[in-house]
């Protein structure tokens, strides 16, 4: 009787840690596959502010060179009249 109790004992501990080792391996490779999306969303927000950042001085550069030949123009105008 005791050694069926050991061996039950013993069934329980192999059973006990063979789901705890499972889980454990499923609980790093979800890890692993949750990084890699969050990696990849912050990189693809990354992404677009850049592009928006870059829309802005695309834009910025087109209308300080308008200023600039409005001012140029007016420059000629008022004190190149002749």
């Amino acid at each position: 009787m005791e050694i069926t109790i050991a061996i039950s004992i013993i069934s329980v501990v192999i059973a006990i840690s063979s789901f705890v080792l499972g889980r454990k391996d499923k609980a790093v490779k979800d890890a692993k596959e949750n990084n890699l999306e969050l990696i990849n969303y912050r990189l693809d927000k990354l992404d677009e502010n850049v592009q928006k950042i870059l829309d802005k001085l695309e834009i910025f550069d087109s209308e300080v060179e308008d200023k600039i030949q409005k001012a140029i123009e007016h420059h000629i105008k008022e004190y190149h009249r002749w």
